[in-house]
């Protein structure tokens, strides 16, 4: 976005989008490939916290850039006369987006856990000093409670957002 004319608030919006993919492409899928290949963890407890978190905000981050551009497409379409978002609320909305990205991804910092218990009962060398990485949540209801909570947040709300705005042009 070097050029001035290139400014726009959608550009800015695919440039952040384009960001979270990148970040997704980078920080996740290598680590699941590899993980989902020798079926243990390798890359050690930080990166077994910071996977998920890095992965959940990507996620959040995309989704809701998809929504701020058809927020924009609606307005330029239905009311072409009336309010335009500019570049200065495309930047608000994408800081609003991180904060709301990082904040609802902290359970993975907070309950991501590094450790060998499925592989203490295993008698076979093969699987002597293995680790697996996943949530520990201190009760299911906890777990159940934040699982439901990104569905309605990365899922549901952006996808009935998107809808109106779209189903109106």
């Amino acid at each position: 976005l070097k050029q001035k004319e290139m400014r726009n608030v959608t550009n800015i919006l695919i440039v952040n989008l384009s960001f979270s993919d990148l970040l997704v492409a980078i920080m996740c899928l290598p680590f699941t490939f590899v993980y989902t290949l020798m079926d243990h963890w390798v890359f050690g407890e930080a990166m077994c916290k910071l996977n998920p978190f890095v992965q959940c905000v990507s996620i959040t981050v995309s989704i809701f850039s998809l929504v701020l551009i058809a927020v924009e497409r609606h307005q330029l379409i239905i009311n072409p006369r009336g309010w335009r978002p500019s570049n200065r609320h495309a930047y608000v909305g994408i800081a609003v987006i991180w904060v709301l990205a990082v904040v609802s991804s902290l359970p993975f910092l907070i309950y991501q856990v590094l450790t060998d218990e499925p592989f203490q009962n295993v008698t076979l060398d093969a699987f002597k000093d293995k680790y697996v990485c996943f949530d520990k949540f201190p009760s299911d209801s906890h777990r159940l409670s934040y699982t439901t909570l990104l569905l309605m947040l990365q899922y549901f709300g952006p996808l009935c957002f998107i809808f109106i705005c779209y189903f109106k042009v």
